[in-house]
């Protein structure tokens, strides 16, 4: 569900209506209610009965304002799982359609890399017979994560403002976002249900030694490591971390080398969306340590890395939950760990791990590269593919017209790369439609 360009605006529309049934906060709080982005409406509907197109669906802003306060901590925070159209616990989270209420809400989705959060409309392509409604758009977009504060801030204090104004009493929404307010208010608290939500726990759902493992391993791994992986492995976070701390205790299946360094970093530019500042470090290092824009091969990775080349290719497997690499007490020296036997795939993790180092926190000891769809994933992704697939140059050797598989197959030879990571290269540069990432290897 990958948004495109992120938008400056989300909208979250209530104008309120009249009504003469249902309990008190449903009269109460009844209304024509639009989401949008950047003008993009995503509650487009049909009314079927009056056979009328229209913006705004006619529901409970009560209930819309519930979801988001009782969901807040993950919608900020989890990042899109694999498996998120199947996942049932991580749609009852990012998706507006479990509002609740017996009303027909849109299929709505929200899922957080951290930086940004993606936002998308996913109609479903046949409503049940009984429902009077039929959602229309498709659309997926992003908005800062600031946006979706702001604007979700603002949406609750104009239904918590009605709740007053009108005295009804016993309702929950008043507790429930104060609550909220106080956990985002408190550093302490705040780390707490961050690491909770990356790892798709609801808050006070992680078990207790979860959090207390996540508490002493900051010390020893690094705060915002821990977040990558626990985004990566979720509820398997602490045998991932497990496993990292006995690999760093043995000394054992790992290889010991250095991580390179730049004299200067290339200037940065704070509208630039991860991939872009991304791409731009990868070019700027090929150029101060001499690769110009030929191919890396295996021994000029491995020099690079001050390891052997061998690491590229022995069938050797330490079962590492996830390529990392770990900063040994000597400052500039770590122990590097790739569990994945494909060449291609360990080039690609080293690369990662290059781009990782260069641009995130040089104080930690751990660097993950975890496949969640975080910033940090994204960061290290785009700065991999563009570190050792520069696309000017691929560009160059592929027809200017659908390339196909023989010509996919030969770029990658060219810079010992994998199939899939030329189409992907190729797709993120919108050479070509996503529907080429299903082709099989």
């Amino acid at each position: 569900m990958e948004g495109g360009i992120v938008s400056d605006e989300l909208n979250i529309d209530f104008n309120w209506l009249g009504r003469q049934t249902g309990d008190s906060v449903g009269r109460a709080f009844y209304a024509n209610l639009g989401l949008a982005v950047g003008g993009q409406w995503l509650t487009r509907l049909e009314d079927l009965e009056a056979q009328t197109v229209r913006t705004h669906l006619r529901g409970c802003a009560y209930h819309l304002a519930t979801w988001f306060a009782a969901n807040w901590w993950r919608l900020r925070w989890e990042p899109e799982t694999r498996d998120w159209s199947t996942d049932a616990d991580w749609r009852i989270a990012h998706s507006t359609a479990s509002a609740g209420g017996g009303y027909v809400w849109p299929n709505v989705l929200f899922a957080s890399d951290g930086d940004s959060l993606a936002v998308a409309s996913l109609p479903r392509a046949k409503g049940a017979a009984f429902e009077p409604i039929r959602y229309l758009d498709r659309v997926k977009t992003r908005i800062t994560a600031s946006e979706f504060e702001k604007k979700v801030d603002a949406f609750m204090e104009g239904v918590l403002s009605r709740l007053d104004s009108l005295s009804i009493k016993g309702a929950t929404l008043p507790g429930l976002w104060e609550e909220v307010k106080a956990e985002r208010s408190d550093a302490a608290t705040y780390e707490r249900r961050k690491f909770e939500a990356m790892a798709g726990y609801d808050p006070d759902e992680a078990p207790d030694d979860f959090l207390l493992q996540m508490i002493e391993d900051k010390a020893k791994l690094g705060k915002s490591a821990l977040e990558e992986v626990a985004a990566g492995a979720r509820h398997s976070t602490g045998t991932a971390l497990q496993r990292i701390l006995e690999l760093d205790k043995s000394k054992t299946g790992g290889s010991r080398g250095k991580m390179p360094s730049l004299h200067h970093m290339p200037p940065a530019d704070g509208d630039e969306r991860p991939w872009q500042s991304a791409a731009k470090l990868a070019q700027f290092a090929r150029q101060q340590w001499d690769f110009g824009n030929k191919p890396i091969k295996n021994k000029a990775l491995a020099n690079l890395l001050d390891i052997k080349t061998t690491v590229f290719t022995d069938k050797s497997a330490v079962g590492t939950p996830m390529p990392f690499a770990l900063r040994t007490k000597k400052h500039d020296t770590f122990h590097l760990y790739f569990g994945l036997l494909n060449p291609t795939t360990r080039r690609f993790a080293a690369s990662r791990l290059i781009g990782d180092q260069l641009w995130f926190d040089k104080q930690e000891r751990l660097f993950p590269a975890t496949h969640a769809k975080t910033f940090r994933q994204k960061f290290q992704r785009a700065f991999a593919q563009e570190f050792l697939c520069p696309i000017d140059e691929l560009l160059k050797m592929l027809p200017d017209q659908s390339p196909d598989e023989d010509d996919i197959s030969k770029a990658a030879n060219h810079f010992h790369v994998s199939p899939l990571m030329i189409r992907t290269t190729l797709v993120n540069h919108h050479e070509l439609g996503r529907e080429a990432l299903t082709w099989d290897d």
